[in-house]
């Protein structure tokens, strides 16, 4: 509870003498005094504020020392809020505080999962490139093979047609050239020896 002492300044006369240029003169001045009751609860060497009435409205607002009391007083309770308050605030710090640390500790945590998915992307990315210029290339070995094929088609095409021919012109002369069974065995061996030649020119196409 803040306390505030009434009381009122006394001052008396007080005589001093002093001696200047050989002669003594005598001074008076005032001398002041504040009485204090026991009651007051002071102590020793306690330091105190004085404030003249005069001064109260100046500063509280109010003229009546019971009215600065209880003003005081509101004062003390807004302190005692104040306090609260702060200890209140320093809570909620600590809390924020412990938050942001659980944050920050989030936070790293997501780096590093980005980071790793970031390595393994590209590592992905990386292999998906190789493997469609393998494709590209496979793809453009396989066109070039196949254009060979066809070529090798047209080749064989053209090969058996003059086989075909050939193989007809010789059925032809056979049939012309083949001797009758009532000829001699002179006649029969010529035709055998005439065979043996046209087989000889005889196209045969290769397996592929």
């Amino acid at each position: 509870m803040v306390q505030l002492i009434k009381t009122s300044v006394k001052c008396y006369k007080k005589r001093a003498k002093k001696t200047v240029g050989g002669k003594q003169k005598v001074y008076e001045y005032n001398q002041y005094l504040i009485p204090l009751k026991r009651s007051d609860n002071l102590e020793c060497k306690e330091g105190v504020l004085i404030i003249p009435e005069k001064y109260f409205k100046e500063l509280f607002g109010v003229e009546d020392t019971w009215a600065v009391k209880e003003y005081l007083s509101k004062l003390k309770g807004y302190e005692m809020s104040i306090e609260g308050y702060k200890k209140e605030f320093k809570e909620l710090e600590l809390m924020y505080q412990k938050e942001f640390k659980d944050l920050e500790w989030k936070h790293s945590e997501l780096s590093k999962s980005y980071k790793e998915l970031l390595s393994k992307h590209t590592k992905a990315t990386k292999l998906y490139k190789m493997d469609t210029s393998k494709l590209q290339e496979l793809a453009a070995k396989t066109e070039e093979l196949a254009k060979q094929l066809e070529l090798r088609d047209i080749e064989y095409n053209k090969l058996k047609e003059d086989y075909d021919l050939v193989l007809n012109k010789s059925t032809i002369i056979e049939e012309q050239i083949k001797p009758d069974e009532d000829k001699p065995d002179e006649d029969k061996d010529l035709w055998s020896m005439i065979k043996n030649r046209l087989g000889k020119k005889e196209l045969v196409p290769k397996d592929e």
